[in-house]
């Protein structure tokens, strides 16, 4: 269940980042399309929030051993991987909505004042900080509970 809230989540809240910063775009496009490059790579940024949960549900279910048949792992275990897979879930989910409205900004600004997009695309980029801390705490948190002997 860990592995399907993180997946379900990450990926639910990239889709809605991507369609916040892409409708963004598309109007930024529609009148200045030179404006391409600038404005797909922060169209895109909400997207790494479903690939971070991906990368955490796979590896719930590789270290929980649930791809060997019969292996059986403890309740504790169980609500330990499902406790990380709903918070990192939780937050990439938020991180992604909060990154689509962030590139929206950006590519406003690009679109006003093309000159600023190397300014511009950091306002986006601080907010993908917290989905990276999200990864690597769900990373070492599943790594643990895979290791502990409960």
């Amino acid at each position: 269940m860990g592995a399907v809230f993180v997946i379900t989540l990450g990926t639910l809240g990239s889709a809605i980042g991507i369609r916040i910063s892409g409708s963004q775009a598309a109007g930024v496009l529609s009148e200045k399309p030179e404006l391409f490059g600038k404005m797909f790579v922060m169209m895109a940024l909400p997207g790494t929030q479903g690939f971070y949960s991906f990368v955490c549900g796979i590896m719930m279910i590789v270290l929980s051993g649930v791809l060997n048949k019969g292996t059986v792992i403890s309740n504790a275990k169980g609500l330990a991987f499902m406790t990380v897979g709903i918070g990192v879930g939780l937050v990439e989910w938020l991180s992604a909505i909060a990154q689509g409205q962030a590139s929206a900004a950006a590519e406003s600004l690009t679109g006003r004042q093309p000159s600023s997009s190397g300014q511009a695309i950091l306002i986006p980029a601080l907010v993908e900080t917290y989905a990276i801390i999200a990864l690597v705490s769900g990373i070492l948190l599943v790594n643990w509970i895979s290791q502990a002997a409960f």
